[in-house]
């Protein structure tokens, strides 16, 4: 029933609760983003319907769940959600935010302290909860020419790196300077003295519009992916600036593949990359970016060869059915759309169809 819904409704995107019991999802033909307790993971049918949110009046394009349970939406309607969880029911926050066209991208900082929401109206918004007046207030970074398609915290919080399709990559400081308690005071990596808002650290210059943007976990490096094909990692010195490299050794075009709509480093040696292969695709990121692999199996297949063994797996594979099959039954129709780490050695993907799978990696 889960699974008939899903294909049915079609999806935009999804999110992992913290402890991986729960997942969102927007769904496409709605306005809704339904929550599901999971049963057996790569099982959709297991999955069990549990809450609802309705509020938006559009697709939503936008679902982060933070660090302590708290879901954050973006609809194309303009409106930004913040909900909590309270005794098992889901409460709506209020949000003041002044925004003039659809959210398309957001994301929580990695300590659920304040989030960022990038706009069709060329600025990205940064929240965070004003507790005596018991609302979600926000500061503007008004530094685009055109809409802002990516956003992604640097994981000590205090810069975010946003893409545009003016072509442009800018990290930002994001740093609420009325109350450091936003910001993690034990975190002792890059960027810990940052103490300012909206400043431009870097601004990288790309032949394309930014499809997606990901730190690794230590925050030295970052890679920026564009919807022609282009994607680039660059490093970090010390101070923060970039470490200035040739051109030709930081953009790459990965010729194994096609155009990636997101990206996410599963740590600091490996990146995976999603998008018209319909399958993921392993990178190398040490030195540079090089293609490593595709993931030709999600968890479903796996499961699949085991019960059906050998010899009828030769047979499907002698009658030329086999990779079709495959391919039709257990992995992505269309390109890929989302992509979320669900632990160190498994990622979640997701496309419009409203197909969900898991890799391991």
């Amino acid at each position: 029933m889960t699974e008939s819904y899903l294909k049915q409704q079609k999806l935009v995107t999804h999110t992992w609760s913290p402890d991986g019991q729960f997942v969102a999802l927007s769904i496409k033909n709605t306005s809704n983003a339904d929550i599901y307790k999971i049963g057996q993971l790569e099982k959709i049918g297991t999955w069990q319907k549990v809450s609802t949110l309705k509020d938006a009046s559009q697709q939503i394009n936008v679902l982060s769940w933070s660090i302590d349970n708290k879901i954050l939406i973006g609809s194309d309607d303009r409106s930004v959600f913040v909900y909590r969880n309270i005794n098992n029911q889901w409460s709506k926050d209020l949000v003041i935010i002044t925004n003039e066209k659809a959210i398309l991208s957001g994301e929580w900082a990695p300590n659920g302290q304040k989030c960022v929401v990038g706009t069709a109206c060329h600025k990205a918004f940064v929240l965070f909860f004003e507790e005596k007046n018991n609302w979600w207030h926000n500061q503007q970074i008004n530094c685009f020419y055109s809409s802002v398609t990516a956003c992604r915290f640097h994981p000590s919080g205090r810069v975010v790196g946003l893409g545009s399709t003016d072509q442009t990559f800018k990290l930002v400081s994001c740093v609420i300077q009325e109350n450091m308690n936003f910001e993690d005071q034990t975190y002792n990596g890059l960027f810990k003295d940052i103490r300012t808002f909206g400043e431009i650290l870097v601004t990288i210059n790309l032949n394309g519009w930014i499809n997606s943007i990901d730190f690794t976990q230590s925050g030295n490096k970052f890679a920026v992916a564009a919807h022609t094909g282009l994607i680039k990692q660059y490093s970090f010195n010390e101070d923060g600036s970039l470490i200035v490299d040739k051109e030709d050794k930081n953009a790459t075009y990965i010729k194994e593949t096609k155009p990636f709509n997101k990206i996410i480093y599963i740590n600091d040696s490996t990146l995976v990359g999603v998008g018209y292969d319909r399958k993921p695709v392993l990178l190398s990121s040490e030195p540079t970016l090089k293609f490593t692999s595709i993931i030709e199996k999600c968890l479903a297949a796996e499961g699949e060869v085991q019960k059906s063994g050998s010899i009828a797996a030769a047979k499907q594979m002698f009658s030329g059915k086999g990779q079709k099959t495959e391919d039709d039954k257990f992995g992505h129709q269309t390109a890929i759309t989302c992509i979320n780490k669900v632990s160190d050695n498994l990622i979640s993907t997701s496309d419009v169809n409203g197909i969900i799978n898991f890799w391991r990696i």
